[in-house]
């Protein structure tokens, strides 16, 4: 387990056992009023052990969790908002979590939960950077960048095993297709295409801690064999 997932599933199991946690600085950060890129319904073109997703540039509040953190010029500790702040003036913007307007019930898009045990990796965008040059441009294995996109760096995560009887979640079409929960097994190699995901739960807490309420949204499970 990577150690920024490690920190996510420790600040998903605080928000979850602790009543009125979920705004606790140490555990997100949410960046009012920015323009970020939203990368939960993305997909993602895989080059040199790095993940690659067209992602939608939005403007509003969104979150970050757990918060990324680095040592600016002047010596304060700075967060990934105001890392996506800097990127302003210097070419680049930072992802971060909204609840996509898709995912919500009359959306075209549902969230998927891959069972138990599945070994497919897939984005973790949470964080990523992106990068202004590609907007109106084309990009390998995502095709054309609209002037609402841009691509974001995103690390590959494998989905933890445990005995749990669901897996990472994704966000694919809807109605739900069957065929999209190949993702959960999916080897990845060089070229390959992944979706963005997360542990589970992660997108209602994020949910919850940014809105302060959760949303009705469509839902996909795979069919027992």
């Amino acid at each position: 387990m990577t150690r920024r997932l490690a920190a996510l599933f420790a600040a998903l199991l605080f928000s979850l056992s602790a009543p009125g946690a979920a705004r606790a600085t140490d555990a997100y950060s949410i960046c009012s009023n920015q323009t970020y890129a939203l990368c939960a319904s993305a997909s993602a073109f895989v080059y040199a052990d790095v993940s690659y997703a067209k992602c939608i540039i939005k403007r509003g509040d969104s979150i970050s969790a757990p918060p990324l953190t680095f040592t600016a010029r002047n010596g304060q500790t700075a967060d990934i908002c105001d890392m996506n702040a800097l990127g302003v003036r210097n070419g680049y913007m930072m992802s971060t979590f909204s609840l996509p307007l898709q995912v919500r019930v009359g959306g075209n898009k549902a969230l998927y939960t891959c069972p138990g045990g599945s070994t497919g990796s897939y984005a973790q965008c949470d964080g990523g950077t992106c990068f202004k040059s590609t907007t109106g441009r084309y990009f390998p294995g995502v095709g054309k960048v609209g002037l609402n996109e841009i691509i974001c760096s995103c690390p590959i995560t494998a989905p933890v095993q445990t005995e749990a009887p669901v897996g990472y979640q994704f966000i694919g079409p809807y109605p739900c297709q069957q065929q999209a929960f190949d993702a959960c097994s999916q080897d990845v190699v060089n070229g390959s295409i992944i979706p963005v995901g997360s542990p589970p739960g992660a997108g209602r807490v994020l949910t919850e801690a940014l809105y302060g309420r959760q949303y009705v949204i469509n839902e996909c499970l795979p069919q027992p064999n």
